[in-house]
C-alpha cells in the first residue's frame, strides 16, 4: 500500500505558493519516496514493497534521517535508530521489524537511479528530488561485495 506525507516545513495551504514562488528566490523543495522490503535477504529491489511512503515538499538539503523523521511524525513510517558519535544514525528497526545484529542483520539503504547500496548512512545521505530509497533487511555475510583491485 502507499501513503503520502506532506513535509512539516510547509502547510497544505501554502503548497502552491511554495512550489511556484520559492524557486524564484533560490529555495527549492524535494519529494522523496521511501520503500521497505521486510523479507530477510530478498534479492530484489523492486515491488512488491511492504510499505511505501511519499514524503513531499521537503527542504532540498535534508538528509535521509530527516526525511524519515518527517514520515515518522506523520505516522506513516516507524523506525528506531542508534546514534553513534562518529557515524551518526544506525537504523535498527523499521515498521516493527528489528535487525538482529547477533545474526548479522542490518537495514541496507539502496538509492540513486539504479537503486544501488549507498556509500553513506541515513545521517549523511542527501536524497535528491524525486529519488526513491529502498530499505532492505539483509545479513552482511550474504550481501555480495564489490570486487576490489589488488595493489
Amino acid at each position: 500500500y502507499q501513503r503520502r506525507v506532506r513535509g512539516s516545513l510547509i502547510s497544505k495551504c501554502c503548497v502552491y505558493f511554495a512550489s511556484a514562488i520559492l524557486p524564484a528566490f533560490g529555495y527549492s523543495l524535494k519529494n522523496v519516496s521511501i520503500m521497505v522490503i521486510e523479507e530477510l535477504n530478498a534479492k530484489r529491489k523492486t515491488a512488491p514493497y511492504d510499505n511505501t511512503v511519499d514524503v513531499l515538499d521537503l527542504d532540498e538539503n535534508l538528509k535521509l534521517i530527516d526525511v524519515m523523521e518527517t514520515a515518522k511524525q506523520s505516522g506513516r513510517l516507524t523506525f528506531e535508530k542508534k546514534m553513534h558519535p562518529l557515524w551518526g544514525a544506525s537504523i535498527t528497526s523499521i515498521d516493527g521489524i528489528k535487525a538482529d545484529s547477533s545474526k548479522k542483520q542490518y537495514w541496507q539503504i539502496l538509492g540513486g537511479k539504479d537503486l544501488m547500496p549507498t556509500s553513506f548512512g541515513a545521517s549523511s545521505y542527501t536524497p535528491y528530488d524525486g529519488e526513491s530509497i529502498v530499505f532492505r533487511l539483509v545479513t552482511w555475510d550474504l550481501v555480495p561485495c564489490e570486487p576490489t583491485e589488488e595493489a
